[in-house]
């Protein structure tokens, strides 16, 4: 049975009524530079140019605003979307210029000067006016809207590394952790004093590491694979007979970085609820791969399984690395595969080097 989330667009939207602000004061100020200029050029003033002036603008900044909540920012090439909006704009203000040219033609009695161009030239001229609409858009609309919502995704990456950190720091100084692990030590000091010495230096390497390395964005899959390593050594020792572990790190993936913790939720899932809740033996892999621009990394036990689709254990820690994957690239993806005898999750992340 499978589950899978791919790296879906991880932009931050912004709330609706902070749009609509911004929209608001683009047409009061578009309007209110547009009608000056004008009555600068023309030395009178018109209220119906204003209200014309001021439905143009408001149609064609609406229009965009429109099309760009709708552009998959993530995914879509910046010229692909320049030249959407762009087209947008021209094509909005066209029918718009088009449309009151008919108004002057269906009314000539109200307007003075009648028309003035043909609906070849009053196409063109209002295209390219929309296509100047779109600089005062993007700089009064789209620039704020886009470091508001820039800020807030940064706010919820720093407070997802913050919980990742904890969880991490946690899962080294939980009191039961620490204190089976200091129970296994004391019944290996007499029988197997060097196994004693060797375990009290990983549990020190463990809970030095947690609290430096917790400032922390990213690190190395070297540097992930050796803290996992002698957080399962721990373990091993604490289950004997019941737990086995099994590396698989290529060596040209050693160097490439990834989101600091990412792992060891997911290896922490596997040991709890699923190697430990078998018969016998447990085993828990660990496969770590260059694949051409990705790297991909699996975890996998033989425990019971469970169906991805229902409420299961550990969901709290699959989905804070699900959304930390999307936080970091669109191109990310999280796939579970869950089955009686096996569970296996596997990231696909962009590769990336130290």
């Amino acid at each position: 049975m499978l589950a899978q989330t791919g790296g879906a667009a991880a932009a931050a939207h912004e709330p609706s009524s902070h749009g609509k602000t911004h929209l608001g004061k683009a047409v009061l100020i578009t309007t209110a530079v547009l009608w000056l200029l004008d009555w600068v050029s023309t030395s009178r003033l018109d209220a119906r140019e204003a209200l014309g002036i001021a439905a143009w603008v408001s149609a064609v900044l609406g229009a965009l605003t429109a099309v760009a909540h709708r552009l998959d920012t993530q995914r879509t090439p910046v010229w692909r979307q320049l030249l959407t909006l762009a087209l947008t704009a021209g094509i909005a203000s066209s029918l718009i210029h088009l449309a009151a040219l008919l108004l002057v033609m269906a009314l000539p009695g109200s307007f003075a000067e009648g028309p003035r161009q043909t609906f070849g030239a009053t196409a063109v001229v209002g295209f390219f006016d929309g296509d100047a609409l779109f600089g005062f858009w993007a700089l009064l609309v789209e620039l704020p809207r886009r470091i508001g919502a820039e800020r807030r995704l940064e706010q919820e990456r720093h407070a997802l590394r913050q919980e990742a950190e904890l969880a991490r720091i946690r899962a080294a100084l939980e009191p039961h952790f620490v204190l089976n692990t200091l129970n296994t030590i004391a019944g290996l000091v007499t029988e197997e004093p060097r196994e004693a010495r060797d375990l009290i230096a990983t549990l020190g390497d463990l809970l030095r590491d947690a609290m430096q390395e917790s400032r922390r964005h990213h690190h190395t899959v070297r540097e992930e694979v050796s803290w996992l390593r002698g957080f399962a050594r721990i373990l091993e020792s604490r289950h004997v007979g019941r737990l086995a572990f099994e590396w698989d790190v290529d060596r040209s993936a050693e160097d490439c970085v990834l989101p600091a913790l990412l792992l060891q939720p997911l290896l922490e899932n596997a040991v709890h609820h699923g190697a430990l809740r078998r018969p016998g033996r447990g085993r828990v892999a660990l496969r770590i791969a260059d694949d051409a621009d990705r790297l991909r990394c699996t975890v996998e036990d033989d425990g019971p399984g469970f169906d991805p689709g229902s409420a299961r254990p550990g969901g709290r820690g699959l989905d804070l690395v699900r959304r930390r994957m999307a936080l970091e690239s669109a191109h990310a993806s999280l796939r579970v595969d869950a089955k009686p005898g096996r569970t296996r999750v596997e990231i696909v992340l962009p590769r990336r080097s130290a």
